[in-house]
């Protein structure tokens, strides 16, 4: 049976609760127009690298509106309390309601891209959440910060995903591949490494042209074309070996 769209796989990260900040970095070894890699996604929004329908390359940052009111009223809204040279700012609907921040960001296949998401709780009820890009050896690039009604909630149920958005009834036959990692989080003075993420897709595509593993000491997500289910089996933890020192 043919699909519109390849399936969207996720890494769910075992990383502590309520961080102040995460890092993970991704290299794309496949991609496609109408890609979507998000590198740290959490509970109240995600990141990320598009490839655009056009084929322009674009680093994107999305949080949630607090309210699932498909309209929320303006105090209910995500704040965007900074946004970097060249950032366009704008709005989203559809899949929830929230605000978006993009900027052209020319990465390469092969060549890793590091994020970094940072969150502060501003009064108890409004948390602030800052990403950061870079490339290669450039310095960070502090791309926004937007607040949002989170009730003191930090950076929890860090994941990232492949997902196809062109969804054209051919893009499902193309490869879209992806590694991730190191991933860490950092509360306080305490660092900690994920060794371990589950493999997940979505429910509404039922194709098995999917897998992720261990690539080396990366976690891998594809999905499309070809592909086979040979490594690891959905809902089913993927772990690093035991660091030795």
């Amino acid at each position: 049976m043919a699909h519109p769209a390849a399936r969207s796989v996720h890494l769910w990260f075992d990383l502590p609760k309520n961080a102040k900040c995460v890092c993970n970095e991704v290299c794309v070894s496949e991609s496609q127009t109408g890609s979507y890699f998000c590198v740290i996604g959490f509970s109240r929004g995600y990141s990320g690298i598009q490839e655009l329908y056009d084929g322009r390359k674009m680093a994107i940052f999305s949080v949630w509106d607090s309210s699932s009111n498909s309209d929320p009223s303006e105090d209910q809204r995500v704040q965007v309390a900074y946004s970097g040279k060249g950032v366009e700012v704008s709005r989203f609907g559809n899949e929830g309601t929230g605000g978006k921040t993009m900027v052209p960001l020319e990465w390469k296949l092969n060549e890793p891209v590091q994020f970094k998401m940072e969150a502060q709780d501003v009064d108890g009820t409004w948390t602030a959440y800052s990403c950061y890009v870079k490339m290669n050896s450039s310095d960070w690039f502090h791309m926004a910060t937007m607040k949002t009604i989170a009730n003191g909630e930090l950076l929890n149920g860090v994941y990232s995903f492949v997902e196809d958005f062109r969804r054209d009834g051919a893009s499902h036959c193309e490869i879209r591949s992806a590694k991730f990692g190191d991933c860490y989080s950092k509360a306080d003075d305490c660092q900690c490494k994920c060794q371990k993420a589950t493999f997940t897709a979505d429910s509404s595509t039922p194709t098995l042209n999917i897998d992720a593993g261990l690539c080396g000491d990366k976690f891998y997500l594809t999905t499309g074309g070809d592909t086979k289910n040979t490594s690891t089996q959905l809902n089913c933890c993927i772990a690093k070996p035991p660091e030795t020192n």
